[in-house]
């Protein structure tokens, strides 16, 4: 008999992932919205905050995905690889490309440092923020799949 499964994240930690995205966006629309910028110069900034949350993460399930890949390949030489070479360039290269639109707008920007501050925490805040959200909704997927099979064996 097998031991008993063990989901990998706690319903705290689940929700706190779930809180501190939901936070983070929150904060940061808070600052834009209040912020005395022009129109164009508000959207490049929410611009920058879609591209940095949708591109972690991606950039976050693909190395995840070549990693698990690579370890099923050792044992199975014929196993396909989930991503493209491809694909995973253009989630790294969307995430680089993301946070250096935003550091260049905010080092180009003439706000004075603690404002900086404050963004570059916040982004940095939703950036990990989403990779959490992506891993805890991966894991308690796939949890939820091994438990309902092995009650239905066991």
């Amino acid at each position: 008999m097998y031991p008993k499964y063990q989901k990998r994240n706690t319903a705290a930690f689940t929700a706190a992932s779930y809180f501190a995205l939901a936070a983070g966006i929150f904060l940061y629309c808070l600052g834009i919205y209040n912020a005395d910028w022009e129109l164009n110069v508000k959207g490049y900034y929410l611009l920058c905050m879609f591209l940095i949350i949708i591109t972690s993460i991606a950039t976050q399930k693909v190395v995840r995905d070549n990693a698990e890949d690579k370890e099923l390949r050792s044992e199975n030489p014929k196993h396909r690889m989930r991503n493209t070479p491809a694909f995973t360039g253009m989630a790294v290269a969307g995430l680089v490309i993301g946070f250096a639109m935003f550091f260049i707008g905010l080092f180009n920007a003439p706000f004075d440092l603690n404002v900086k501050g404050y963004y570059i925490a916040v982004m940095l805040l939703i950036s990990y923020s989403a990779i959490g959200v992506q891993k805890v909704t991966r894991d308690n997927a796939e949890d939820k799949e091994i438990l309902d099979n092995q009650n239905m064996n066991g």
